[in-house]
């Protein structure tokens, strides 16, 4: 005892010591001049990168710019894609309204000259038509000359009587609307062009397909920038000012209140989307990531001033990192700016190492700890950064920028922890200290401690039992391949979605492919076109293709229009007597306005000596949909329709029809076809990144280690972690993709880090592995969980390829860190180290002692989650109620002994409702561990689809219920977390009554899923708060519409509890149901279902009153919810032990 306490004081005299050298953090860090001028002239360098840095938010600048499917791609974002041009779409339920208030929000944009300089809601031609002229003209032109006559013939003196009598007379007999409207304007025909001519024109007087669903409730809009869109912000810019005037045209109010659905896409909308991503990832992942660096730092070692330097060094590093990066690169893409995070995670790495390991040698000088840490840090460094330079050679350019970032990142940061960090924390152990003899002889080498049996059969039964479970988890199958480009788009993206609406209203089930074809002339593009026609009709037969649209019709013929040109000017001169001609046989003036327009443009044509393109708004209109001209190059769109399912394409199903193609100066191409495309690609460039690196890591092992068993114990990691890798996806249903196949290299460079540290702590500390763990397992763990949450950060990337990444990696790197510190050590001890002694001295008598890691009980168990819970669904199915209620009263008991933390935590939670009588609190916490223990047997029968009618025994106030119901007015079920709350919603739906549950998120994604499933399978719908920031919006109409709704009081989010008064103590209570009674004016009734002996006994409570008005007021709503807490303090006091709360709910 008398040791011991002297130990502890030594210890605490050692923490109080290193406190106060902390506390000279700064002032013991004595600079030569050299270094001074160093910290001077370095932000020079690093402001210039910073000011050279720019982002590039193209998607396609991540790809290999080689592959034809990407620069077919590219050719049509740049010349096809109108990068100032903005689609809205207006929905509503008529289409009535649809077309005012497109036609409104038209209006009103185009009085914005200065913020718009083109506004097209419905076909030009309908809108202008006197501007078709021109493009019929052309069309005509380039007609083959024997067709051009026929028009010359048809329209000689001697037939035109002839001609307009056929046409007044259609005018008197015919029934049909359209030849009505068209010879009321076209009295001789012109728009009546020969067969074949207009297959990718317009069809005049039609065309609202391309503008209007069939019903006409749903329209799009193209809104044009005046200018060109240069950057990201200037797109923001932009379309917060088109935002701001469509809600003037239809303020938000009329849109709630008339159904209007307005949604934006476009060139200008994707731009603002990807860059708001990339700003909000950077903040989010590199904040995040901070927090929580900051958070596990502190849990392991409470102390401010290390956290504090660890933190200013990391933030240099990365400012260091993206200078670097603005120097190298200039430009930084979307998927690169990812590296922060990553970096952090890693870079951090090791400074703990360092720390550590001086906390746990204190007679240590820096410089002897740098020099026994140096190596394994060294290695460690070279693998990472080669793992993440190798990306290089992976064919994707955006993944190379990563890796580069990264790898120049992780080599600053070695360097700078090495030399800068542990100096300034412990400044009297700049210089080593003289060795006594004493202290000599305490240092030498001697044996370590021999493996206890029980440790050595549990870990290895362990590793046994994990290889057998991952492979039996792929037995079935293993994670599949995404061959789509879903991978590049972002998520959660109301671009993509306006996109994914247009084209199911508009019943576009999937895009087009595009055909590309290029010249350097007018007359190289006919070609081309004309050697690719045979290509499709061939593609269309064998059924690969379901049809094809050429802008044949519409490309100007150089030879054509040579040949036709003269007999255009006859006609135009002929003028006269045609308007003669059609006002003697009873046409008014007005019905010639087309005719003119048309002889116009033959004439304009006639005197030209190049090639006539129309160039009107309309025909501009028209052209640049299919048709792009550049001052060296003319490029001609064609759209493929694909036969079958989309999910079906590949490049190899295209294969013989790109090898028919013309090589030069065609393009097959398409989202659809790229995602296959490039996955190939990144296939066959894959062993590139993972044989390189797999020969660096086995020379950086033996060049580390010198030792084949410890070389062979690094690949079992490696192997193992894989191995749970694949057996983790396919479990999540994860799937590999373009991006997250980068995961290999990574991993297999991150990951044998952590071995390498441990295997030479081992050595270091003679196989000791009490030592190893201090000095080097903790901070492993502290390392990994910094390196897991880098990357992890990645998994809420606004980019969907970098989301997977980011989860694979973690993975990946948690499996290999958590079998490299509590696997590792057995192993290397049995197979290497028996018998081993230190290779050098190791101060075992003064450890630093270490904090330890709390348990966060402010949040739920780790037992609550969803592979847990399937395996509760499972076994409900399976075991009678009554054994299933007798395991989970033992259960229950188990976690009450084993559980001291949750234990307290329950039973200060229920010392107010029992009156602060701390025994009571104490007999009602172990029953309610209990009840919840059945609650829950109960709950996953329910869930499971097992019939629970048996499980009521009474219901008491429905007449509260009748009475509520009779207002037609909606109904706000109030409930505690009190007994089974869950069987409420069947209970009703017995009773016909459809219930709308409100929800917050489940600790984890999936489990939310899982049991809004179950729910669904009862009939109830369930909202999920937080996913979607218009829920409340829907629940208010449906309060309003009279829909029933459940909500839970006790267990509100931060930004809707307010604090009430419950058993005499402050108390967190949601606000909601009082915001939503002032909202919609439901009827307020609260309910709670306790179980008793013969079952759950479900009451309803007389109807809350208040008044409406009252509530504009936030203290009334602070009100009416204490009132609703009051309501239910008697029933909580009633059964305390089942008012199931496991985390603190008293402030």
């Amino acid at each position: 005892m008398a040791l011991a306490s002297v130990r502890r004081r030594s210890l605490a005299s050692g923490k109080q010591r290193h406190r106060r050298n902390a506390g000279r953090l700064f002032d013991s860090m004595p600079m030569s001049s050299p270094r001074r001028w160093l910290w001077f002239v370095l932000p020079i360098p690093i402001a210039l990168g910073l000011a050279r840095l720019r982002f590039d938010v193209e998607v396609l600048n991540l790809l290999p710019a080689d592959a034809p499917a990407v620069q077919g791609l590219k050719i049509y974002q740049q010349h096809f894609a109108n990068a100032r041009e903005l689609i809205l779409y207006v929905h509503t339920a008529d289409s009535e309204t649809t077309e005012s208030t497109a036609r409104d929000i038209a209006e009103r944009l185009r009085r914005e000259t200065n913020l718009v300089a083109e506004v097209t809601w419905q076909p030009p031609w309908l809108e202008h038509p006197a501007q078709a002229a021109e493009l019929i003209a052309c069309l005509w032109l380039n007609q083959p000359p024997e067709a051009f006559g026929q028009l010359t013939n048809r329209l000689a003196a001697t037939n035109l009587n002839s001609l307009l009598t056929t046409a007044r007379d259609a005018l008197a007999t015919s029934l049909s609307p359209g030849d009505l409207a068209r010879l009321s304007y076209d009295p001789f025909g012109l728009t009546s062009l020969p067969e074949g001519a207009t297959g990718s024109a317009p069809h005049f007087g039609e065309g609202q397909e391309m503008f209007a669903s069939v019903d006409g409730t749903f329209r799009l809009l193209f809104v044009k920038a005046p200018g060109e869109l240069a950057s990201y912000r200037e797109c923001a810019h932009w379309l917060h000012a088109v935002r701001r005037t469509v809600n003037e045209a239809v303020p938000p109010a009329q849109q709630s209140s008339d159904g209007v659905a307005i949604g934006y896409t476009g060139r200008p909308a994707f731009v603002t989307e990807i860059a708001g991503g990339m700003e909000r990832d950077v903040t989010t992942s590199v904040g995040g990531t901070s927090l929580i660096i900051a958070m596990l730092f502190w849990l392991a070692h409470r102390r401010w001033r290390p956290m504090v330097w660890l933190l200013t060094l990391l933030a240099l590093i990365l400012a260091g990192t993206l200078a670097l990066g603005g120097l190298i690169f200039g430009t930084i893409n979307v998927v690169s700016m990812g590296f922060a995070a990553v970096l952090l995670g890693l870079a951090v790495d090791y400074a703990v190492v360092h720390y550590q390991e001086a906390l746990a040698h204190p007679d240590l000088s820096v410089p002897e700890i740098r020099d026994a840490i140096a190596p394994s840090i060294f290695w460690a460094a070279v693998t990472t950064i080669t793992a993440f330079l190798v990306l290089n050679f992976g064919g994707l350019p955006g993944l190379a920028q990563l890796g580069s970032l990264v790898g120049v990142g992780v080599g600053l940061s070695a360097l700078v922890m090495i030399f800068a960090f542990l100096p300034p924390l412990f400044p009297d152990r700049r210089q080593s200290r003289p060795k006594t003899t004493e202290t000599t002889q305490a240092h030498e080498p001697k044996a370590s401690p021999p493996l206890r049996p029980i440790v050595t059969r549990s870990v290895f039964v362990g590793t046994a039992l994990l290889i057998c479970s991952a492979s039996c988890a792929l037995f079935s199958g293993h994670p599949r391949m995404d061959a789509t480009a879903n991978a590049l788009r972002p998520r959660n993206s109301q671009a993509y979605a306006a996109l994914e609406t247009i084209k199911q209203q508009l019943n576009q089930k999937r895009e087009p492919l595009w055909l590309i074809v290029e010249g350097r002339n007018e007359g190289e593009v006919a070609r081309r076109l004309g050697q690719v026609a045979p290509l499709l009709d061939e593609a269309v037969s064998y059924h690969l293709l379901s049809g094809f649209t050429l802008p044949t019709a519409l490309w100007p013929r150089p030879e054509l229009q040579a040949a036709n040109r003269e007999a255009a000017r006859q006609l135009a001169a002929e003028r006269e007597l045609l308007r003669v001609r059609a006002l003697s046989n009873g046409f008014a003036s007005n019905s010639l306005a087309l005719t003119e327009g048309i002889l116009d443009a033959w004439q304009q044509a006639s005197t030209a000596t190049n090639v006539f393109w129309p160039t009107n708004p309309l025909s501009a209109w028209v052209f640049e949909k299919l048709v792009a001209r550049t001052p060296t190059n003319f490029y001609a769109l064609g759209l493929l329709h694909t036969a079958g399912d989309s999910a079906t394409l590949s490049p190899a199903a295209f294969a013989h029809l790109e090898w028919q193609l013309p090589r030069d100066g065609v393009w097959l191409s398409g989202w659809e076809l790229l995602g296959g495309a490039i996955l190939s690609s990144v296939k066959s460039n894959l062993w590139k990144l993972v044989l390189p690196l797999a020969g660096l890591v086995l020379f950086s092992l033996w060049l580390a280690f010198h030792r084949f068993a410890e070389v062979v114990l690094s690949l079992s990691i490696l192997f193992i972690s894989g191995l749970c890798l694949l057996a983790i996806m396919r479990i999540a249903g994860w799937s590999w993709n373009l991006l997250n196949l980068m995961a290999l290299p990574l991993i297999l460079g991150t990951g044998v880090d952590y071995s390498i540290f441990m295997q030479l702590a081992l050595r270091r500390h003679g196989g000791d592995l009490t030592i190893a763990y201090r000095s080097v397992g903790r901070a492993l763990l502290l390392c990994g969980a910094t390196a897991v949450s880098g990357f992890g950060s990645l998994a809420w990337s606004s980019n969907a390829g970098m989301s997977s990444l980011g989860q694979v990696c973690a993975v990946g790197i948690a499996a290999n860190m958590l079998i490299s510190v509590f696997l590792l050590p057995v192993w290397w001890k049995t197979f290497v180290g028996q018998g081993s002694r230190a290779e050098s001295p190791d101060p075992e008598s003064s450890p630093a002692q270490s904090s330890r890691f709390h348990s966060r009980l402010t949040r739920p168990s780790r037992l609550y989650r969803a592979e847990l819970w399937q395996i509760g669904l499972a076994i409900a199915r399976k075991l009678p109620p009554r054994t299933a209620a007798g395991l989970s009263r033992i259960l229950a008991d188990v976690y009450w002994t084993l559980a001291r933390r949750r234990r307290a935590v329950v039973v200060r939670n229920l010392l107010p409702p029992s009156g602060g009588d701390r025994a009571a609190a104490e007999k009602a916490g172990r029953e309610l561990l209990r009840n919840f223990a059945l609650k829950l047997a109960d709950l996953w029968r329910y869930e499971s689809g097992q019939p629970i009618a048996p499980l009521f025994d009474e219901l008491t106030g429905w007449e509260h219920f009748t009475a509520a119901q009779s207002t037609g007015r909606g109904m706000l079920l109030l409930t505690p977390h009190l007994g089974n709350w869950e069987f409420g919603a069947p209970l009703l739906a017995q009773r016909g009554v459809k219930l709308l549950v409100i929800t917050l998120a489940e600790p984890h994604g999936r489990l939310t899923g899982i049991r809004q499933a179950s729910r669904a399978r009862w009939g109830i719908e369930t909202v999920v708060i937080g996913r979607d920031p218009f829920a409340f919006v829907d629940i208010i109409r449906r309060l309003e519409a009279g829909a029933t709704v459940a909500l839970l009081m006790d267990r509100p989010p931060q930004d809707s509890a307010v604090i009430v008064e419950l058993f005499g103590r402050k108390f967190a209570a949601s606000i909601a149901a009082a915001e939503l009674a002032r909202a919609s004016g439901c009827v307020l009734l609260p309910v709670y279902l306790p179980r008793k002996d013969n079952g759950y006994t479900a009451h309803i409570l007389p109807e809350i009153a208040y008044e409406r008005a009252a509530l504009r007021s936030r203290e009334a709503r602070h009100t009416l919810t204490q009132e609703i807490m009051r309501a239910f303090e008697p029933a909580i006091r009633q059964h305390p032990d089942q008012w199931y709360h496991f985390v603190p709910i008293w402030p």
